[in-house]
C-alpha cells in the first residue's frame, strides 16, 4: 500500500455538483455525443484556457466563447447561467472532508475561475477545509497542463508517488499519472469514498 502523504482533489463533479449533462450544454452551448466529447471540447476551447488561467476578464471570456461555439445567446443570459453552473456541493462533501485523519495534507486542484471561486469558498463553505489550493486562474496554469502538476508536486514539497489525486475528467488523470502522481477518474462522492476506502486513507 502506498504511503500517501496528500490528498488531492479536483472540485466540480467530485464535491461540487455541476448538474446534469443536459445542463452543460445549454449553459455553454456545445452539442456533441457523449460527456466526455464535450468535457475535451471545453478543456480545448482558447476561451476557456484564457479565462480559467486568469488571462481575461468574465466579460472578455463570455464574448470569446460566443463567438467559438457560435452561440446567439444573450451574453448577460449567458454570464448568469455561468455563474450559477456549480450547483452546491454533493451531500456528504464536507462530512468525507472531514473523515480524512490529520496526518493527511488536504489540497485542492481546480480548472476554476474568478466567477465561481467565491462561491466555492464562502457560499459553499469550502475555505478552511484544505491546507493547499490550486486553483487555475490564481496560478496561471489549467489541467491537463503537465506543468501543473509539476507546480503542484514542488509547492507541495513531496514526492509525486505521495500524492492521490481525484478527478473526474480522464484527460486530467492521464496527466497526472504521467507525472507520477497516483490518479483515480471519480464522479460523486460515493465514488471518492470507496476510493479512499481502497487505499486505506478512510476507515
Amino acid at each position: 500500500m502506498t504511503d500517501f502523504k496528500v490528498i488531492l482533489f479536483d472540485l466540480g463533479n467530485v464535491l461540487v455538483d455541476l448538474g446534469a449533462q443536459e445542463d452543460f450544454a445549454k449553459v455553454f452551448n456545445i452539442s456533441a455525443g457523449s460527456e466526455s466529447e464535450l468535457w475535451e471540447m471545453w478543456l480545448k476551447s482558447s476561451a476557456v484556457k484564457a479565462f480559467d488561467s486568469g488571462q481575461i476578464p468574465l466579460p472578455k471570456f463570455v464574448d470569446q466563447l460566443l463567438l467559438e461555439t457560435g452561440s446567439k445567446q444573450n451574453p448577460q443570459d449567458f454570464i448568469k447561467d455561468f455563474i450559477g453552473w456549480p450547483k452546491g456541493l454533493f451531500d456528504g462533501s464536507i462530512d468525507l472532508l472531514d473523515r480524512i485523519p490529520a496526518h493527511y495534507h488536504r489540497a485542492v486542484l481546480s480548472n476554476t475561475n474568478d466567477a465561481h471561486w467565491a462561491r466555492l469558498m464562502d457560499e459553499m463553505k469550502l475555505s478552511g477545509k484544505f491546507h493547499s489550493y490550486f486553483a487555475s486562474h490564481q496560478v496561471g496554469l489549467v489541467k491537463p497542463d503537465l506543468y501543473l502538476f509539476d507546480y503542484v508536486v514542488a509547492s507541495l514539497g513531496v514526492e509525486a508517488n505521495s500524492i492521490l489525486f481525484l478527478d473526474d475528467n480522464q484527460m486530467n488523470i492521464d496527466a497526472a499519472l504521467s507525472r507520477g502522481l497516483q490518479a483515480e477518474l471519480v464522479k460523486g462522492v460515493a465514488r471518492a469514498q470507496e476510493i479512499l476506502y481502497t487505499y486505506g486513507v478512510i476507515k
